[in-house]
């Protein structure tokens, strides 16, 4: 009788560890198990802000917009060589909880907008074979956190296996095994499918919640947390308030925003000398940065945003400054367990760069 048991649970173990296997490289079979799809392109496909899904505690549920459709992957997001404006960046350009930059751009100017979420210029123009004779402009949108490590050395083109040079049997062999059994991203998926599950998922939820209400446990991913200063919770990356280089509390020394600037600089010109495209420079604050005051008010910010604007000013980097606009605001410009801006942050973003292009 044990042995039958215990041959049942050998069955029982291998067939989800197959599926789990199978499922990460097959996105239907994925979702088939999962509370919310997930979808590739999706980040935002949930309910819920980001930050509630690196702890599951339910005090954290913040129900945000339902996603509209995504700019960048429909009809209307412009080929590149067809492009009168590139906007580049990351996903704060590519958050479609509301209509995104890009899109809003689009509509406001009448002019093909193309977007890509991205984060190296010069690596997503060389491999899509760029050339242009037309002077064009690109926004490089980059958010506080990440200016650190995109900006810390100078951009160089990427010599990657998708240069178009001819590989051995062995690279060839090695780049399919690469794509295809080692996926990107495996540890994540495998824990999206621990936590999402339809079994998993209200009992993880669960012991969680009881977590935090016994001990106030939270992930180090999301380390701080507060209740108070709005009607709302709110959650912070811990990335941002830790000792990192992504951190609020990271010591921004004149030297390294010399760096920065000289690197920000010396990108400006390498889209111009080899693109023809003129870059307008987009820091988008963290959250903390705007909201610290109401969190922990004896704290002190090293003014990162305005530093570095004041020395992009002495190297003529033209940039757009929405920190000082976002001090002013009167409106909540952030969503409470979500990293990223709602609709008010989008309208001072948009209203910012309309703004520079039409002086320009």
């Amino acid at each position: 009788m044990k042995e039958k048991i215990l041959k049942y649970i050998i069955y029982i173990s291998g067939a989800v560890c197959l599926y789990a296997f199978l499922s990460l490289r097959i996105l239907p079979l994925y979702n088939t198990v999962l509370v919310e799809n997930m979808h590739p392109e999706y980040f935002e496909f949930t309910n819920y802000g980001e930050q509630y899904y690196k702890s599951y505690i339910k005090c954290f549920r913040e129900n945000l917009p339902t996603p509209v459709d995504k700019y960048r992957l429909s009809d209307r997001n412009p080929k590149l060589k067809d492009a009168d404006i590139i906007a580049f960046g990351d996903s704060f350009f590519d958050f479609s909880r509301q209509k995104t930059v890009p899109e809003r751009l689009h509509d406001s100017l009448h002019l093909k907008v193309h977007t890509v979420r991205a984060y190296y210029p010069l690596d997503y123009l060389h491999d899509r074979e760029y050339i242009t004779l037309e002077n064009k402009t690109i926004i490089f949108e980059v958010i506080e956190r990440d200016i650190h490590t995109r900006f810390i050395e100078p951009h160089r083109l990427n010599e990657t296996w998708n240069d178009g040079r001819k590989y051995s049997y062995f690279q060839r062999k090695t780049l399919f095994i690469r794509k295809n059994i080692f996926v990107e991203n495996t540890e994540e998926l495998y824990s999206v499918l621990l936590k999402g599950s339809f079994l998993t998922s209200e009992i993880y939820s669960w012991i969680a919640t009881l977590k935090f209400n016994l001990f106030k446990y939270m992930p180090p991913a999301t380390s701080l947390y507060n209740f108070t200063a709005f009607d709302f919770p709110v959650l912070f990356w811990g990335m941002t308030v830790n000792d990192e280089n992504t951190s609020f509390y990271f010591d921004h020394t004149d030297e390294l925003i010399d760096i920065y600037c000289d690197n920000i600089t010396d990108i400006s010109k390498k889209l111009k000398e080899t693109y023809n495209l003129d870059m307008i420079f987009f820091p988008v604050p963290n959250k903390y940065t705007m909201w610290y005051k109401k969190i922990n008010p004896e704290d002190e910010y090293d003014d990162f945003l305005p530093r570095l604007y004041r020395n992009m000013d002495k190297r003529n980097i033209p940039y757009v400054d929405v920190y000082h606009d976002f001090l002013k605001a009167d409106t909540i410009l952030y969503y409470g367990t979500d990293s990223h801006w709602n609709k008010n942050g989008v309208d001072i973003a948009v209203e910012n760069i309309l703004e520079h292009l039409r002086k320009n």
